[in-house]
């Protein structure tokens, strides 16, 4: 049996569906919901200060207004205690492959996108890259 879960949670019904999924496939198991903000500064030059305290800024906005929508569905579906909440930031599939490997994960449950429309029927590329790059069992939930 599976002893610690991480369940990656985005703002998106199937972040909300992977949590569910993880609360009632894993109910003895320590969950661990993730939540990755990100911002493509990539191309910015983060050295100079006024770019890179605007960067930080607006990740803070964004951060904030996103995960607490998540962190409010999380409080909402698991009883206190449950869950363990999670806050990271970076590049999304980056980020959760680290914390899978440096935390020692049993598995992942995770939605396998946050798109809608067309797009919600192929795999999302977070979704795939954690698969790909990570050695424990993981569930994507659709």
């Amino acid at each position: 049996m599976a002893r610690s879960i991480l369940v990656a949670m985005d703002d998106s019904p199937l972040g909300r569906r992977a949590l569910a999924y993880a609360l009632e496939t894993f109910p003895d198991a320590h969950l661990v919901a993730a939540h990755v903000a990100y911002l493509e500064y990539d191309m910015l030059p983060t050295d100079t200060p006024e770019v890179y305290e605007a960067a930080v800024d607006e990740l803070d906005e964004v951060g904030d207004e996103t995960a607490q929508r998540v962190f409010e569905a999380i409080k909402e579906m698991a009883d206190d205690g449950a869950v363990t909440v999670s806050f990271l930031t970076g590049e999304p599939e980056e980020r959760l492959v680290e914390y899978v490997d440096s935390a020692g994960f049993d598995g992942v449950v995770m939605g396998t996108h946050g798109r809608d429309g067309v797009a919600r029927l192929f795999i999302g590329s977070v979704a795939e890259a954690v698969v790909r790059k990570t050695d424990v069992p993981t569930t994507l939930v659709k």
